[in-house]
């Protein structure tokens, strides 16, 4: 039986190996020359956890990576769906309702002809879709107060003595999207914020709210239907949020 070469075998291997580590440091090297694309909500999380970053200018602009997931999702599922939200570093903003209310009912996309008489009756509504209002007023009426302002002491909130007002908005098709209409007035705010919902699972609306709370310090008061608190528990896990951001 011949020996084995035990130098050339060593030469080969030591060879091998090398190739294998400049190979490696390539790839790395490519990745970090283009870095991974984020996406707008996903960046706005990590801003919002980095307590060092001052707030940013608020962007409504469009969403393209949601649009991209969103027509993923209608096409070829969830696996499509995640695979796009992967692609383009965006987090998973459909909730387990949404998911399958799409699923449920997706059709084909078409666009209905709007008469004369239909464009006449939506101006009109269009007219009277800002009403304004009274609203309770701290320091001169005679009602009671609500429940949440007991704790309220006026002489350290300033702003309880100025009058306030209420604008109520519906939606209809000449109008700008209630949704755009209710985070505009969020980013708005400066000292206090009171959001009702039944059902919360607006990804960009929980970043607004958070900015307000971590980035502008204005008090956000949050109340929510218990029986679907579980979906909005379910957008907080699915986003990492720690508790401490709410606090």
């Amino acid at each position: 039986m011949q020996s084995p070469n035990t130098t050339g075998d060593c030469v080969a291997c030591a060879t091998h190996m090398h190739g294998a580590y400049s190979a490696d440091r390539l790839l790395r090297h490519r990745a970090m020359s283009h870095p991974r694309h984020m996406g707008k909500i996903k960046k706005r999380l990590e801003d919002i956890k980095n307590q060092s970053l001052k707030s940013t200018k608020a962007d409504f602009s469009h969403n393209e990576s949601i649009r991209l997931a969103t027509d993923a999702f209608l096409d070829g599922g969830t696996d499509s769906y995640l695979q796009t939200l992967s692609k383009e570093g965006e987090v998973d903003f459909l909730s387990s309702v949404e998911a399958r209310y799409i699923k449920e009912n997706a059709r084909e996309s078409y666009y209905a002809q709007e008469s004369p008489t239909d464009g006449a009756a939506a101006q009109r509504q269009n007219d009277g879709g800002s009403l304004p209002s009274g609203t309770y007023f701290p320091t001169i009426s005679d009602s009671s107060e609500p429940a949440l302002l007991h704790t309220w002491i006026t002489a350290e909130k300033p702003y309880l003595k100025e009058k306030s007002t209420a604008t109520v908005y519906f939606q209809t098709e000449k109008n700008s999207n209630i949704r755009d209409i209710i985070r505009r007035y969020i980013n708005k705010t400066t000292q206090v914020l009171a959001i009702v919902m039944d059902v919360f699972t607006d990804t960009e609306i929980l970043c607004d709210l958070l900015e307000a709370a971590n980035k502008r310090m204005v008090f956000v008061y949050l109340l929510l239907d218990h029986g679907n608190i579980n979906l909005f528990s379910e957008m907080c896990d699915k986003l990492q949020i720690a508790e401490d951001l709410f606090k």
